[in-house]
């Protein structure tokens, strides 16, 4: 069997064979003899060869065998520079490979759109305000980030989502979504913890998703009368539940509540914000977070006091955002409970795009991703400098070869297609080569990312879009770096370069040096700015891992603890708590025990506005239930007025602990006695203590230590010892197992590993960035070698003169340096 081209080839052999013998036979009859007739009929028809090649030039397929030509011509070339072909591959490989890492998590952080229909017509639906809005509401869980001079939230409340939802019928579905949460799961024997989010009725409605067994929820199910249901992600579905599809119907314990399982949600479809894997979807009024906590979270379905939903809208094709947010603010301003005090404070709808999914984690890595993509684009601008330098320095070692093929009739566009077909070559190799490179970056790079704070788990590993993204980078770099080599390499002038013995130093030569220079030039100005910033981000991170946190961070351990999934109450977890602090206390090594709502340096917490009773403006501060011994515990100095005391934190009295930062923008002349309003109720300041960082080592904001609710369903304990806190951790643990053997431990840390986890987007960011810094650095040394030893090698002849005229070493050595 015969390849296309192979048999146009054996036809064409046959064609010019049978002319021949034609020709022959034709002038044989006119009585020349057989040797006589073929030598007349060869020079009748000419150079063979070169009517071969005519032909071929004519063939469909001569671009291919041409091709050929060039691929086994060129593997000849670079089998014949190995170091050069190696040097250029490996560095092609890192670049390439780095960029493709890159990429792959800009695209999971920042580009890629959600598994549902239509996602650009997904819209979040937001407010904004130049200040905070007085009188609106009493309380609200949701995130709030600065734009500018504006503020944007949001959170919702009930009644803002069920007058808009109304309004819109017809041009958009708005649902309404809580932040999601981890819970306990048990199912069929099997225990695990799991991500569950509240969401009403028409949430998938809204996503226009199809489930992939059972049903998806209904606005029936959003109903505190109704069955309580849940609707499964595949991927819990298929890692905890088994995988049998007769799971549908089944019943499933979260947080010791029995729910139905209804539907399976759609393979691929991992939740709506980027690198959160919501579990379980739950109806809202049904939710875990609602049912599991008697605060006024579960009543602000009922008050209207308090703004915790977060909203998602599907708007219809022939609706605009600019519309769809007028159409939203009339109902929205209508469903207050009362006006705003000031211009500045009242509340305007503000739409942002969704289809990529929520903006919290675009709003956290969007600027640093795009850092990310200029520092690999330098990276990569070095691989292709250093390479573009390793091919002319082997063009130049080439010239003879050039010039006589020149001589010979070669045209241009020939040469250029040879030494193109070459860097193509190379950037193949190297491209393929960068997929396992980039699949290692990409598995160092998820063991790098936050976890712990934010529950963000990605995935980050090359598929087809990477690899198509692989492809194109690979193109781009060959183009880049092989074009000018190519050019530059075809436009020789052969009268010199013959001219000239092999290895000389000629003019020609070195002039055609000056581009090589330059180009190590680019490569050592953009490896010495990628080193410095590498420097200047570790020391950053340095700087945040050594700042004062104004209290004591040796010797404290932090875990948490959730009696109230258990079935604890009111009464129970009263006792339970006081039970856990004096049984602690006893532990031999623990020196204080402290009882939290909010773990310290969790990164986030809960936070308020803090003002004077009877003030319209308030300072926004973080807000911390703790019990009497938390601040002493923590080596917080109270530097005026006293600690609250345990009768205090345990009767929940209306009594608070202020920061001095937070006197401060209270403009609190005599603050001992002075009443504050938090959360709506009025409480009496009886102590100042002293400014802390406590939510970041990033940030510093105001703190309000309250009382701790002993009736709350979890709790963060903080523990500190006169002794390693790890070495107690057994005898606390068999403390709280003897108070309830199910009672699970939940991230245990000691302060400093607390500490280290706040920083773990620093951390990543400047472990990238060095990593980044000594590849462009190790690039630039490979680049300068090649360049130095091809110029030392072609000055070997200079040099033996040099010596032979009585030039000591050290001084040649000092010269080439």
């Amino acid at each position: 069997m015969q390849w296309p081209w192979q048999k146009a080839e054996t036809e064409l052999e046959r064609e010019v064979r049978q002319h021949l013998e034609s020709l022959t036979d034709e002038y044989e009859k006119q009585g020349m003899t057989r040797g006589d007739a073929m030598r007349k009929a060869r020079r009748e028809f000419g150079g063979v060869d070169q009517i071969k090649e005519e032909c071929r030039d004519e063939s469909v397929w001569n671009w291919l065998t041409q091709m050929g030509q060039d691929i086994t011509f060129g593997w000849r070339m670079m089998r014949k520079t190995p170091a050069i072909t190696v040097a250029a591959i490996l560095s092609l490989a890192l670049g390439i490979g780095a960029s493709t890492a890159i990429l792959t998590l800009a695209d999971a952080v920042l580009w890629r759109t959600l598994p549902v229909p239509s996602p650009r017509n997904l819209v979040e639906v937001l407010w904004e305000s130049k200040d905070r809005p007085q009188g609106l509401y009493r309380g609200s869980s949701g995130s709030q980030f600065p734009d500018g001079a504006m503020r944007v939230s949001d959170f919702f409340s009930t009644a803002s989502y069920q007058r808009m939802r109304t309004a819109l019928a017809g041009k958009a579905e708005v649902a309404g979504h809580v932040s999601s949460s981890l819970a306990s799961t048990s199912f069929a024997g099997r225990v695990a913890v799991a991500r569950v989010r509240g969401v009403t009725g028409n949430f998938f409605k809204a996503l226009q998703l199809q489930p992939f067994e059972g049903r998806l929820l209904i606005d029936a199910d959003d109903n505190l009368a109704a069955v309580p249901v849940v609707v499964v992600t595949h991927r819990f579905w298929s890692r905890h539940l088994g995988g049998n599809s007769t799971v549908v119907g089944q019943a499933i314990r979260i947080n010791n509540i029995a729910y139905s399982i209804a539907g399976i949600l759609p393979q691929g479809f991992l939740g709506i914000v980027p690198g959160e894997e919501t579990d379980i979807y739950a109806p809202l009024l049904q939710s875990p977070q609602l049912l599991g906590e008697d605060s006024w979270f579960t009543k602000a379905s009922v008050t209207g006091e308090s703004w915790w939903m977060q909203l998602i809208a599907r708007r219809a094709s022939d609706v605009g955002e600019n519309e769809l947010r007028t159409l939203l603010d009339m109902p929205f301003s209508s469903s207050w409970m009362a006006r705003p005090k000031s211009p500045v404070g009242t509340p305007h709808i503000r739409i942002s795009e969704a289809s990529h999914g929520l903006g919290s984690i675009r709003r956290t890595f969007g600027d640093p991703v795009g850092i990310l993509l200029a520092l690999v684009s330098m990276v990569l601008i070095v691989a292709c400098a250093n390479i573009a330098n390793l091919l002319l320095a082997r063009a130049v070692a080439r010239e003879k070869e050039v010039a006589l093929r020149v001589s010979l009739g070669c045209r241009t566009g020939r040469l250029m297609r040879q030494f193109f077909t070459e860097s193509l070559m190379l950037a193949a190799m190297g491209g393929v080569l960068s997929v396992g490179v980039a699949a290692v970056l990409c598995k160092l790079m998820v063991n790098l990312l936050p976890r712990g704070m934010d529950g963000m788990v990605l995935t980050l590993e090359p598929d087809g879009r990477s690899l198509a993204a692989t492809a194109l980078v690979t193109l781009l770099t060959a183009l880049l770096f092989g074009l000018y080599p190519a050019w530059r390499a075809s436009r020789i002038d052969a009268s010199p370069a013959l001219k000239e013995g092999s290895g000389s130093g000629g003019t020609a030569s070195r002039r055609r040096w000056v581009p090589a220079k330059k180009l190590v030039l680019v490569q050592v100005s953009l490896g010495v700015l990628l080193v410095t910033a590498s420097i200047l981000f570790t020391s950053n991170l340095n700087e945040l891992v050594n700042r004062d946190t104004s209290f004591e961070r040796a010797h404290l351990l932090l875990f948490d603890l959730r009696p109230g999934e258990l079935g604890y109450k009111n009464a129970q977890l009263r006792q339970f708590y006081m039970s856990l602090e004096e049984r602690l206390a006893n532990v031999p090594g623990v020196e204080a025990v402290g009882l939290s709502r909010t773990r310290p340096m969790q990164g986030g917490g809960f936070s308020d506005d803090v003002r004077v009773t009877g003030q319209p403006k308030g300072v926004q501060s973080a807000i911390h239930d703790s019990n009497f011994a938390f601040l002493n515990e923590l080596g917080v100095p109270i530097v005026a007025g006293r600690a609250v005391t345990p009768e205090e934190s345990r009767s929940g009295a209306k009594v608070v602990v202020i920061s001095e930062d937070l006197v401060k923008e209270l403009a609190l002349e005599s603050p001992l006695g002075a009443r504050v309003s938090i959360v709506g109720d009025d409480f009496v300041v009886v102590g100042i203590a002293q400014k802390a960082r406590y939510s970041r080592m990033s940030q510093s904001r105001p703190v309000a230590y309250m009382p701790f609710d002993y009736s709350r369903q979890s709790a963060t304990i903080v523990i500190r010892t006169v002794i390693p806190p790890l070495f107690t951790l057994s005898a606390v643990q068999s403390v709280v197992r003897d108070l309830n053997r199910d009672l699970p431990f939940v991230d245990i840390y000691t302060m400093e590993q607390q500490i280290s986890r706040t920083l773990e987007r620093e951390r990543m960011f400047a472990w990238i960035c060095g990593s980044f810094g000594v590849l462009a650095l190790v690039l630039c040394v490979v680049g300068l070698y090649g360049l130095m030893s091809q110029t030392t090698a072609r000055r070997t002849p200079e040099i033996g003169i040099r010596i032979a005229l009585g030039a000591s070493r050290g001084a040649v050595m000092g010269q080439v340096l």
